[in-house]
């Protein structure tokens, strides 16, 4: 039988492109191609990731590029907040996310609240990520994909420096935080309006995000556009210099050792001067996924810390410490 090794080269070529994905390179766009790099230099490539899918702008441009880049592995998750004011949106929006990832062949996923109205800000958000969770592992996926962008980022850093949660409260989100993946961080909210346009993709998007009376969408629609207008750039410049401060801080660290899984280690913290304590205690609060605590709450904790009592418990700020020898813990609520 007469072989064309020539034909068999090119035919493993081939195979082994479209094993990469390397076959649909050139029908990327560029925000496909930074998402390709972050999955690649995270080793991520083959990983399998539920994505938050709540049918704006910022999701629907995550769960689509992924799906596309990835090919498989990629499934989407739907957080209903149950009955509210905003409830009809709330309806009509698990309708057109779970359509869309039919249209599109994506794996989808739906949590609702059967329980009391959700009414804080904390308590949606406390609902949301616990509901994720609990579908990212049930489906055994790896990562939790979420599609906080640039200017969520800087909103975040800004919050968290009104809240007084200290200098590392600056360092906020990062791309990999496993089993959370927010690979748009780096991107703006205008990137990915114009990425679904390429697409001719129309987003589902919350009519509660024009309420000012959250203090983070006032900050967003009425204090960072009313300083962008007066300083034009400055925007993006506040949000280079806290990006530069956070790798600043995170280049100067806490001793190795002094994380272990889900605890503190107290002989690590004990050793610790008082600023670096504090800033050990929200680094450590901000890896636990704790957000509305403050400087005062800091110093509190500072303060119940510092006895030589062996075992103990204690709250502040609604958070339960559970202290011995060796560990300091927060229980999460259940």
């Amino acid at each position: 039988m007469d072989v064309n090794f020539q034909s068999l080269a090119f035919m493993n070529s081939a195979i082994s492109k479209q094993w990469l994905g390397e076959l649909d390179l050139n029908d990327w766009t560029d925000l496909e191609h930074q998402l390709w790099k972050e999955l690649k230099e995270n080793e991520l490539q083959d990983k399998k990731i539920l994505v938050g899918f709540s049918g704006g702008v910022d999701s629907l441009a995550l769960l689509w590029s992924l799906h596309r880049v990835k090919k498989a592995g990629v499934e989407a998750c739907y957080v209903h907040h149950g009955v509210g004011d905003n409830q009809p949106y709330r309806d009509a929006a698990e309708s057109f996310c779970k359509k869309f990832c039919e249209e599109k062949s994506i794996p989808f996923h739906s949590r609702k609240n059967t329980g009391p109205v959700l009414k804080s800000e904390a308590d949606l958000r406390d609902f949301r990520h616990r509901s994720l969770e609990e579908v990212r592992l049930q489906t055994s996926s790896n990562l939790l994909a979420l599609a906080h962008h640039r200017e969520d980022l800087l909103e975040t850093r800004l919050l968290r420096l009104i809240r007084g949660t200290g200098s590392q409260g600056i360092v906020a989100m990062r791309i990999l935080q496993a089993p959370l993946f927010r690979p748009f961080l780096k991107t703006s909210k205008k990137d990915l309006q114009e990425y679904l346009e390429k697409f001719s993709l129309q987003a589902f998007e919350d009519p509660s995000n024009q309420d000012l009376n959250p203090f983070r969408n006032w900050l967003r629609q009425e204090w960072l556009v009313a300083l962008e207008k007066r300083q034009e750039g400055s925007v993006n410049s506040l949000g280079r210099s806290l990006e530069i401060l956070a790798d600043s801080l995170e280049e100067k660290g806490l001793p190795e050792g002094i994380f272990q899984d889900n605890f503190m280690s107290r002989p690590h913290y004990l050793a610790l001067s008082k600023t670096q304590q504090k800033q050990a205690l929200a680094q450590y609060m901000l890896r636990q996924g704790a957000q509305d605590f403050s400087q005062s709450h800091l110093e509190e904790i500072q303060k119940r810390l510092d006895i030589s009592q062996k075992e103990f418990i204690f709250k502040v700020g609604g958070i339960d410490w559970e202290i011995n020898a060796q560990q300091i813990r927060v229980q999460k609520s259940k």
